[in-house]
């Protein structure tokens, strides 16, 4: 009979590296920051998500990359409408759809692609870039809707939305085939636990 494993509970699991702890919580208070002085329900709705999400992060995962590349799409957005990069860096909306979709596709990938199995293997990657199109869909739909409601201008147009789902696919594919290359991992040597079957 094989010896039973150590459950990993919260009080047993490894804690994150002092900088990724204290970079969620710098991220974590400059989001909620952002939210409670934002002008538009948008704005406020993504950022308490965000203060949510790093709460969540904090408390439910232990890798340091995940932690790392999530914590650091919520600090783009914190960037983006806090300091207004958004409106006074011309590229950096672009920038944005292109990096928080290489890094956030990493990160999920990282996160949840170990547990299932596919035949092809390939089809994981491929199913979350597809995936990630939804999310990109969702997030261009969010903004348009603010802009009907609100009279904000977070949707510049068609060519602005455009322009944003072909880098969000773009660096959704990149981050599924850099995830694939160099950061996947089988099942027995992953960072969070297997659900039971």
């Amino acid at each position: 009979m094989l010896p039973r494993l150590p459950s990993r509970t919260p009080s047993t699991a490894p804690r994150p590296p002092w900088p990724v702890a204290a970079f969620a919580l710098v991220t974590l208070l400059s989001a909620a920051a952002v939210g409670l002085t934002a002008s538009d329900t948008f704005t406020r709705m993504t950022m308490a998500a965000a203060v949510i999400a790093c709460i969540g992060l904090r408390q439910t995962l232990h890798d340091p990359v995940v932690t790392t590349g999530l914590t650091t799409i919520v600090m783009g957005a914190v960037l983006g409408w806090g300091l207004d990069f958004y409106d006074r860096i011309w590229w950096y909306d672009d920038l944005a759809h292109f990096l928080f979709s290489l890094v956030g596709t990493m990160a999920v990938a990282r996160l949840v692609l170990h547990r299932f199995d596919a035949r092809p293997a390939v089809a994981l990657p491929i199913a979350l870039w597809l995936a990630w199109q939804g999310i990109g869909a969702l997030w261009e739909i969010g903004e348009w809707t603010s802009d009907r409601l609100q009279a904000t201008a977070h949707s510049r147009g068609y060519v602005d939305t455009m322009t944003d789902m072909i880098l969000n696919s773009t660096g959704s594919g990149l981050g599924a085939a850099a995830y694939w290359r160099w950061l996947r991992q089988p099942a027995a040597t992953s960072t969070t636990t297997r659900p039971r079957t």
